[in-house]
């Protein structure tokens, strides 16, 4: 589990060259965050090389300087050795004077994010409650000049826009993956993996090694084990470039950055985006302050699909029409002229196929997938036929646009977008609401009403939907 590097050796002069570059980086850093009396730092500690370094280069400047120093671990479960691992870090964090705290993990959605990103949003989560707890403003990660070269690669791969070839900074003052009130700095940003190396050895760390780190399965580590060496075979100093040229990226996000702070003001209404004064920008800005607007909600950068549906749908769909788009967990829906963000507590992920259901009698039939129930209320007056029902090829399914519904048997059949309108259902609530079809035939919409022409019995079945199941 642990070991001693013997690779990298450094001289005197240089390990204290190294550190003192070190420094400068964390001293940049805190003077732009407030460690007030009765908070600290915290490091986020693993136990491997990386934090090793971080944390035996914290400890002494914080000890001088009188400043508490926390190291949280994650254990995310992952590994037979994670408990060891956490052992080996609450020695070395008491060998080094240091408090320590350590949080489990249950991975949220590993199927959809895969492990490697879920394992990610998982740990900054615990590690930004854990800062909050203990009330440190700021939080410290190993990642080095290395990192930021894989990084800058795998969003060149991925065809990113600017602020995914700018890569990481050295200090993101609200970071949203801690829960926005808590900054993350990266001073060992400037330094590459071969001088932490060195580093550890020059001090003697004992250090974990997990063995996830060689499965090329993931794909930073397929960049880092596959990629990165040939490169570097050609480029011997491609980790450096590469981090230059991130930092002229940051340096041009940042113009892009002022000029969309000063055209948000004209655009800005309470509630939302006016869309009108919106539209008089041109295309590369109104992309270009969408981005910006959304990240001062919250919300992730939107990818160039989702930025092309949210100028189409929002600016040039028709007047009358009600478009949503999703981001992450918000819908972004234009009302009365404006784009506003709605939050996620009535959104979920709709069935990607029809739910089929048989009808045997029962009072309701509990439906997951939609979050609800459908309720077979059996009466003593006209209703669905219950024999027809018990036969008829039942399935839940969401909205295609184009359906229409006979409420009445004196009334025509209306659309759907009509008839959600008459009885007040919010555009972006009706996404959530399922339809039920007997085959090809619209039998009953959630929130309106049940299709008067079908088969008609006396006792009889309405039908009812119950959210919130």
């Amino acid at each position: 589990m642990a070991n001693s590097r013997k690779s990298h050796s450094l001289n005197n002069s240089s390990a204290t060259d190294l550190k003192l570059a070190f420094e400068r980086a964390l001293e940049a850093i805190l003077a732009r965050v407030v460690i007030s009396s009765g908070s600290g730092i915290a490091v986020a500690y693993s136990g491997g090389l990386d934090s090793s370094v971080l944390l035996a280069l914290l400890a002494p400047y914080c000890r001088r300087h009188q400043i508490p120093l926390f190291a949280l671990h994650i254990h995310h479960g992952l590994s037979p050795n994670a408990d060891a691992w956490q052992r080996h870090c609450a020695q070395q964090a008491a060998a080094a004077d240091v408090h320590f705290a350590a949080q489990r993990v249950v991975l949220n959605a590993p199927a959809l994010h895969g492990i490697e990103q879920a394992a990610r949003l998982a740990r900054y989560a615990a590690l930004g409650v854990m800062c909050r707890a203990n009330r440190l403003p700021l939080l410290l990660t190993a990642h080095h000049q290395t990192d930021q070269a894989e990084t800058v690669l795998m969003q060149l791969f991925r065809g990113a826009g600017l602020p995914g070839l700018s890569g990481m900074a050295g200090l993101q003052e609200q970071a949203a993956l801690l829960g926005g009130d808590v900054a993350l700095g990266r001073p060992l940003l400037d330094l590459s993996r071969a001088q932490l190396e060195g580093l550890a050895q020059s001090m003697g760390l004992e250090t974990i090694n997990d063995e996830s780190n060689a499965d090329t399965r993931y794909r930073r580590n397929a960049v880092r084990h596959h990629i990165s060496p040939v490169v570097a075979n050609i480029f011997p100093a491609f980790g450096v470039a590469l981090a230059r040229s991130s930092r002229h990226m940051q340096s041009a996000q940042s113009l892009l950055d002022d000029l969309a702070a000063i055209d948000l003001p004209a655009c800005v209404r309470a509630g939302g985006l006016d869309l009108a004064a919106l539209a008089r920008l041109s295309d590369l800005r109104i992309d270009n302050l969408l981005r910006f607007w959304l990240q001062q909600q919250g919300l992730r950068a939107p990818s160039t699909a989702q930025l092309s549906q949210l100028h189409t749908q929002m600016l040039l769909a028709a007047m009358d029409s009600h478009p949503i788009v999703r981001l992450d967990d918000c819908l972004l829906e234009r009302k009365h002229g404006l784009l506003v963000i709605r939050p996620h507590t009535a959104l979920f992920l709709l069935p990607p196929e029809p739910v089929h259901l048989q009808w045997r009698g029962e009072a309701g039939i509990e439906v997951p997938l939609w979050k609800g129930k459908l309720i077979f209320e059996q009466t003593t007056e006209p209703g669905l036929d219950p024999a027809w029902l018990r036969q008829a090829p039942l399935s839940l399914v969401s909205r295609s646009g184009s359906e229409r519904l006979r409420l009445a048997s004196a009334r025509p059949s209306r659309s759907l977008k009509n008839l959600f309108q008459e009885a007040g259902i919010p555009a972006a609530e009706r996404t959530c609401l399922p339809l039920l079809m007997a085959g090809a035939q619209l039998v009953f919409v959630a929130g309106i009403g049940t299709e008067i022409s079908l088969p008609q019995a006396a006792p009889g079945v309405r039908l009812h939907w119950q959210t919130g199941s």
